[in-house]
């Protein structure tokens, strides 16, 4: 079921209020003008459609999201531009007769308009936001290395709105806005979506505050930051969920959002805080020296479905595979049962590429302390470190840890680099561990 959610539900979703908004048309019109007429009317409706689901995705709604997950929705809305864009390219070039007709009318100005905003969204996307298509091109990635992140973010937000009311006008200069009860219905959807927006990024704005309380080096790349809510109420949040945290107030921080999994639980050592352990790879995370106590954020969250309470309530061994920096999401799921004490057999599986980037061995052996039934190793994949293995997560190491003992019957939690989570997976696929119990936590978003 959740395999076909994150597929399908999106699409069925824009297919359902586009063949809606169809059928109104053909019911207000009350005639066809033969079957090419009618694949018009219909791909220009669903380009819009698309274009309204895809803004309705970025407001991040949660009771969605849980089931989803935040990169599948990203995807299904970076797929959904991509689409808009060649239906209504295919409208140009053959209806309008390429770019001769652009200033024929107002109808034809809003329509390549909107095409053009389209075009600058999709491009700002990929420069900004989703690896799905820019990891295929070198020659884009390096061009999006040279840019400025929050300047192609605040493009990608203004065209893709501007994409939206284009097309709608398109269709309010055309005799569309007399089809009633098409064009009311049209204009509900399209600035129903708008609003919604408009009122998801208020909410933020208003949000309460969280005050950094601790911002430390735990290796050489490797920040640990934790936050307070200023108003002393801490968001109810899941070990293993992720929030995206705002800096705004902090000279020499970009203002926009970045999205980081939670690494603290609510625990007798976290009750009043959250913690992000948070790698330098970026911009943004690289300017963090630059944050003090006492210096003030945002959280917009929580998000994620990586820790899900039937799973919790169940009395499975837990196996928790984490690369680098994905350690964090299991880290707090460690913290939650070690504080539950639920003495559940968990095994951490942490590969790493550097001894530099080892920390907190002292608190797995605590770990292991209360609970009994907890084990970790760990694997370095650059570095030869005295009483670790060197290499990969492969099929000789989990039989070599006792791991593979568990392939019937344990739930496994995925988190790390895109190449690590793709070859884990398919290891466990391949030693028959069903797709339901491997839980994949993303962060290439």
């Amino acid at each position: 079921m959740k395999i076909f959610m994150e597929r399908w539900l999106l699409p069925l979703i824009s297919f359902v209020i586009g063949g809606g908004l169809f059928a109104l048309y053909l019911v207000s019109i009350g005639e066809s003008n033969g079957f090419t007429w009618l694949i018009t009317v219909y791909s220009a409706i669903m380009a819009h459609t698309f274009m309204v689901v895809g803004l309705f995705i970025a407001s991040r709604p949660r009771f969605l999201e849980k089931h989803i997950g935040m990169p599948k929705m990203y995807e299904t809305h970076a797929v959904m531009t991509l689409l808009a864009c060649l239906i209504i390219l295919f409208h140009i070039i053959h209806f309008w007769s390429g770019v001769g007709a652009m200033f024929r009318s107002l109808t034809t100005i809003f329509g390549y308009l909107a095409f053009i905003c389209m075009l600058c969204g999709l491009l700002s996307g990929m420069l900004s936001l989703s690896g799905m298509f820019i990891q295929k091109f070198p020659a884009l990635l390096k061009i999006k290395e040279g840019l400025n992140r929050e300047v192609m973010l605040w493009v990608h937000r203004i065209t893709g709105i501007g994409a939206i009311v284009f097309a709608y006008l398109q269709q309010f200069f055309t005799f569309t806005r007399f089809v009633q009860p098409y064009f009311t219905a049209l204009t509900i959807v399209t600035f129903g979506t708008i609003a919604y927006y408009l009122i998801w990024k208020l909410s933020i704005a208003m949000s309460s505050k969280f005050e950094v309380v601790r911002i430390e080096k735990e290796t050489p790349t490797l920040w640990a930051l934790e936050l307070k809510p200023v108003n002393g109420k801490l968001p109810t949040y899941r070990p293993g969920d992720y929030f995206s945290i705002y800096l705004k107030d902090v000279d020499g921080v970009g203002s926009e959002a970045h999205p980081f999994s939670v690494s603290s639980a609510i625990t007798e050592e976290f009750p009043d805080r959250i913690q992000f352990m948070i790698k330098e790879s970026g911009d943004w995370s690289g300017s963090l020296d630059k944050v003090q106590v006492g210096d003030k954020a945002k959280l917009d969250g929580p998000y994620g479905d990586y820790y899900q309470p039937a799973i919790e309530a169940s009395d499975k061994p837990f196996v928790l595979l984490a690369g680098g920096i994905g350690l964090t999401p299991n880290l707090a799921i460690i913290r939650h049962e070690i504080e539950e004490s639920t003495q559940r057999r968990i095994h951490l599986i942490w590969a790493l590429s550097l001894k530099e980037d080892t920390f907190m061995l002292d608190d797995l052996e605590a770990f292991k302390k209360d609970n009994p039934n907890f084990d970790y190793d760990l694997i370095y994949s650059v570095d030869e470190v005295e009483n670790y293995d060197h290499g990969f997560i492969s099929d000789k190491f989990l039989e070599k840890i006792g791991v593979h003992e568990l392939y019937g019957d344990a739930e496994f939690f995925i988190c790390g680099p895109g190449v690590m989570i793709n070859a884990t997976k398919d290891l466990l696929l391949n030693n028959e561990v069903e797709q339901e119990r491997i839980h994949i936590d993303e962060f290439d978003f």
